[in-house]
């Protein structure tokens, strides 16, 4: 039994999904209109930086994993993976980095743009 690949349209509404549901994400948990005071002492602290990582994940995985693949349920995996990874930055930003959540909710916001997926279009069926 052979799986079919999913349509294109499901690759561009799950995307869609992502890159809004950050968006809401952000305004809804603390955006503009939460006003969080960050502990004294902690904006000069790096700890943001820990979300670098998961944004440098998605970034490989977009460019070089997901170019590289010929297989569509894996591209949909790392796909779905990818965006996990860049949605993650806006969560750090939000509970464990507080003073710079803007910064990090447009690198997470950034992160999911890279995946549009013009690149699935080679798994059409």
């Amino acid at each position: 039994m052979t799986s079919r690949p999913l349509p294109l349209l499901a690759w561009w509404v799950l995307w869609a999904t992502f890159q809004t549901g950050v968006c809401a994400f952000y305004f809804l948990l603390g955006g503009v209109s939460a006003r969080v005071t960050p502990p004294a002492g902690s904006a000069d602290s790096s700890l943001w930086m820990i979300a670098l990582g998961p944004f440098l994940l998605s970034v490989v995985i977009r460019w070089l994993l997901l170019e590289r693949s010929s297989d569509a349920q894996r591209a949909f995996v790392l796909f779905i993976l990818g965006i996990a990874f860049a949605e993650a930055v806006c969560f750090i930003g939000l509970f464990l980095a507080p003073t710079h959540k803007l910064e990090l909710f447009i690198l997470s916001a950034l992160g999911i743009f890279q995946f549009l997926p013009y690149f699935a279009m080679k798994f059409r069926q």
